[in-house]
């Protein structure tokens, strides 16, 4: 590891807390009964898995990913990859750490919940705190790595 390391991981969330939050309000004001059942299920797979699981890890690139199909934006789907795989990164920094420091279910089902609602503001705020919270356990999983 080292600062190159430090200063993509913090360009990858950079860009997840631009995109993010946006995707999610698009997702609660547009968002069809497919979508939601999709969302559900990845959000299912998340808690039954855990992160610390290939599995669970699956479940959550799939909760982003029906999130992004739930915009119904053909260009923001173009990002998806980069999505998926700032995701993925940002997971596997913090799986470094031999355990996870916090359940980011909770986080995951506030913005559901708020997409189930069709509530764009509250969607995009909650995806705005998955998001920060995210880096934050990234940046406390990195300096751990990093002290050992």
């Amino acid at each position: 590891t080292g600062e190159p390391v430090v200063g993509f991981v913090r360009d990858l969330f950079e860009l997840r807390a631009v995109v993010e939050p946006a995707i999610a309000r698009m997702a609660a004001e547009r968002r069809r009964p497919e979508d939601l059942r999709a969302m559900d299920s990845a959000l299912a797979g998340m808690r039954r898995h855990t992160l610390a699981t290939e599995e669970g890890r699956a479940a959550d690139r799939a909760f982003h990913v029906a999130m992004l199909e739930a915009a119904h934006n053909e260009v923001m789907m173009s990002l998806a990859a980069s999505i998926g795989a700032a995701v993925n990164w940002t997971t596997q920094f913090k799986q470094r750490a031999r355990s996870l420091p916090r359940d980011p279910v909770p986080e995951h089902a506030c913005v559901y919940d708020a997409i189930v609602a069709g509530n764009g503001d509250a969607a995009a705020e909650a995806m705005q705190v998955l998001v920060d919270l995210a880096h934050e356990d990234t940046r406390a999983a990195m300096e751990q790595s990093a002290g050992s």
